[in-house]
């Protein structure tokens, strides 16, 4: 299991690698993303770190935390969360989520986990804003959108 801000770095890096930078929305989405796939595939947490329902989406506050001083644009990873120890199989699905989300503006990626009746939306129903969006949730949502595709290419 990692820490959220590994995963974080990762991408900072990633986005680094192609000579971009992500916005801290951008980020957050895309840690969410990669978390909620994981767990579909692993059928275990990728991090412990809490995930919240914000205004705009979900976010993980730890992040939130260590990289929103640097404004907007994400310069630079934040020191102690090491990155380079992500087994090689999760890297592949850390670049799945990079290849298919990372291109995607923070609103698009905001707006795909917005949808009525996913992790957020039932969070934010059941607590209001800052309700905390809990594995059960993001496993049974991402089970779902494996099980459409399959039917949808079948």
């Amino acid at each position: 299991m990692y820490d959220a801000r590994q995963i974080a770095n990762w991408f900072v890096g990633r986005f680094a690698q192609e000579g971009k930078k992500a916005s801290i929305m951008t980020l957050l989405k895309l840690v969410y993303i990669a978390h909620g796939w994981f767990l579909e595939t692993r059928l275990r947490p990728m991090f412990p770190n809490q995930i919240q329902a914000w205004k705009h989406g979900p976010v993980i506050p730890d992040i939130y935390r260590e990289f929103r001083s640097q404004g907007i644009d994400i310069k630079s990873k934040i020191p102690n969360f090491d990155d380079c120890s992500i087994a090689d199989e999760d890297v592949c699905l850390l670049e799945d989520i990079f290849r298919i989300y990372g291109s995607m503006s923070p609103f698009v990626l905001s707006d795909l986990t917005h949808i009525p009746g996913g992790p957020w939306d039932i969070a934010t129903k059941r607590g209001g804003n800052y309700a905390e969006i809990t594995n059960d949730l993001i496993l049974a949502h991402y089970q779902a959108k494996r099980s459409a595709a399959q039917k949808a290419s079948a």
